[in-house]
């Protein structure tokens, strides 16, 4: 799973929109169809031509349910999700509206609690990240204001514990012990998906400088 491809793993629910060109053709044509796995939502919707979209479900951040009186009756509704407006732009759109699904309050309460429970394991993996860049003497100015792409999360300097300062690479370079016991560190952070091939070999260059 990645933060803005994500895998299409697991699937918690799927749905075709129950509109009335739906119910018209007995089912034969489907306006939309809506497909929540553990971490995107895949939507189709037209009916001459399709139109295909995946979004990261940690993107959805509300969602409103509305239902007219035929709808109720049919036991349908509308469920429109909000994207958080902080990176949907990059998705082409602010909300996203399953039309007629069945039993849409239920499907609103597992969209929302996904998308928190996915948020948070992004928020804790950026956070991770940045400790251990703390741990292995290679946040600097560069790092510090590195662009995260997915959910925004609070400054490093809020969330990790106070602690000793990393010692400066450049005011007192590192023994040979020290300098290899880095590069271990940083190869092993490289493995284990907490840094880009770019942030390693930006952190490799400083600590050999």
């Amino acid at each position: 799973m990645t933060e803005n491809n994500p895998a299409l793993g697991n699937v918690l629910w799927s749905g075709t929109s129950q509109d009335l060109t739906s119910l018209a053709t007995g089912g034969r044509l489907q306006t939309g169809s809506y497909t929540v796995t553990e971490d995107a939502i895949r939507f189709s919707s037209g009916v001459i031509s399709t139109k295909e979209e995946i979004i990261p479900i940690w993107l959805v951040i509300d969602a409103d349910l509305t239902q007219h009186i035929t709808q109720k009756v049919r036991g349908v509704g509308d469920l429109t999700l909000r994207l958080d407006p902080a990176h949907a732009k990059r998705y082409g759109q602010s909300e996203l509206t399953l039309t007629s699904i069945e039993n849409p309050s239920a499907v609103r309460d597992l969209i929302l609690q996904q998308a928190n429970t996915v948020r948070r394991y992004w928020s804790q993996h950026h956070y991770q990240r940045d400790v251990e860049l703390r741990r292995a003497g290679a946040t600097s100015n560069n790092f510090a204001m590195v662009t995260q792409p997915g959910p925004a999360t609070a400054p490093v300097a809020a969330q990790v514990p106070a602690q000793a300062p990393a010692p400066s690479l450049e005011a007192a370079p590192a023994a040979g012990g020290d300098l290899m016991a880095q590069l271990v560190r940083l190869g092993e952070m490289k493995t284990a998906g907490l840094l880009t091939d770019e942030e390693f070999a930006a952190a490799k260059a400083k600590l050999l400088a």
